[in-house]
């Protein structure tokens, strides 16, 4: 019994690797915006448009 479950274990591990793994979704920041609507972004992080519009901070490349 203690092979067949080893086997078992093995082809469940393999199986789990080769998987097809999911695109990670973007996390964004905010950016900030003073009083007359300019928005920017702190250091490291730059103005971008997403798919839907929305203005988002994303990282410097």
């Amino acid at each position: 019994m203690k092979p067949l479950y080893a086997a078992l274990c093995v082809a469940g591990l393999a199986l789990a690797a080769c998987s097809q793994q999911e695109e990670p979704t973007p996390v964004y920041a905010q950016p900030s915006f003073d009083k007359a609507g300019n928005a920017s972004c702190p250091g490291g992080y730059d103005l971008t448009t997403t798919d839907s519009g929305a203005l988002v901070c994303a990282p410097a490349s």
